[in-house]
């Protein structure tokens, strides 16, 4: 097998409490990447003038509410466009792998 669990790991699981503690909390991961590649989506289309405003975001840490904070880079959290950047990134994650695939599944 890839991957061998030895003795004791079995439950290994349980050892981490958020996994249990903590509703809902794989959401926040899927939540993070999507704003993550919604940035990222913006960051290219408005070029080296992002940075700064990225930078700026970076330095205020947790001090604002994300609302606030995505202000400073121009974006409004309500907003589906900018969402749509992030789905848009995914789909063509989707699409090159899809590709990869049929390339893979046509040598064999």
């Amino acid at each position: 097998p890839a991957i061998e669990l030895r003795p004791g790991y079995e439950t290994f699981w349980c050892y981490i409490p958020h996994f249990i503690h903590s509703p809902f909390y794989v959401y926040a991961y899927a939540f993070g990447e999507l704003l993550t590649l919604s940035l990222y989506s913006k960051a290219k289309a408005e070029g080296p003038s992002f940075s700064g405003k990225y930078v700026e975001l970076l330095r205020l840490g947790g001090s604002k509410t994300p609302f606030e904070l995505m202000e400073t880079v121009g974006v409004d959290l309500r907003s589906r466009e900018f969402w749509q950047g992030g789905f848009d990134a995914i789909e063509s994650m989707i699409a090159q792998f899809e590709a990869l695939w049929a390339e893979h599944q046509a040598s064999r």
